[in-house]
């Protein structure tokens, strides 16, 4: 399958979670100071984010007791498959990002050394990153209901016990289609703020 693109229309973040990300229980628990920068970072994070996401559907060949074989390959290593996709047929493949823009913005407050304004816009990219991805999953759940399946939970390289390198053999299924992200030699991917793996598409029923 050809790989798609996804580009939410907007990421809209909440103060109340990056508080609480950074320990704080609740905004009344919060010094004013402190909270003026966490609610300056959180509306600048939403204008620097570039949230895009890109997919492809794989048929599944093989789930087994230790690995994953997709259609024509390649096949990925981990006991989580055979617990979460067992009954799946299908993996829905992704690389998502919200782009460098923020992560540069971050590193200029740092060397700046207005360190809690970095904290805060850091937070709220990682959360950015998170509602890019539960976005893409609610629209991809739609889609994929009609059709009498469902999502299994996102498994992804470094998580559970897929080994992070394999993310060298998870990059080439989208088939030299650009993609917002790069890796490196060590299977980290640029921006920082991405996030690679799949979903395991599963009967309804």
């Amino acid at each position: 399958m050809i790989p798609e693109e996804f580009v939410p229309s907007g990421i809209r973040l909440r103060l109340g979670p990056i508080l609480r990300f950074q320990r704080y229980r609740s905004v009344e628990a919060v010094a004013p100071p402190i909270l003026e920068v966490a609610q300056e970072m959180t509306t600048l994070a939403e204008k620097l984010v570039d949230p895009r996401v890109v997919w492809l559907r794989r048929p599944i060949a093989r789930v087994g007791g230790d690995s994953l074989t997709l259609e024509n390959g390649p096949t990925f290593g981990g006991r989580c498959f055979s617990t979460h996709l067992a009954m799946a047929g299908e993996a829905v493949c992704f690389v998502a990002t919200i782009g460098p823009a923020l992560d540069a913005r971050a590193a200029e407050l740092t060397d700046g050394n207005d360190l809690l304004e970095a904290l805060f816009l850091d937070t709220a990219g990682w959360l950015a990153i998170e509602e890019t991805l539960r976005v893409f999953r609610a629209r991809l759940r739609a889609r994929v209901r009609g059709e009498g399946l469902r999502l299994s939970p996102r498994l992804g390289p470094g998580y559970l016990d897929w080994p992070l390198g394999e993310q060298a053999s998870f990059f080439p299924l989208f088939d030299g289609t650009p993609l917002p992200v790069g890796l490196s030699e060590y299977c980290v991917m640029t921006p920082k703020k991405s996030i690679s793996g799949l979903f395991g598409l599963t009967p309804a029923g």
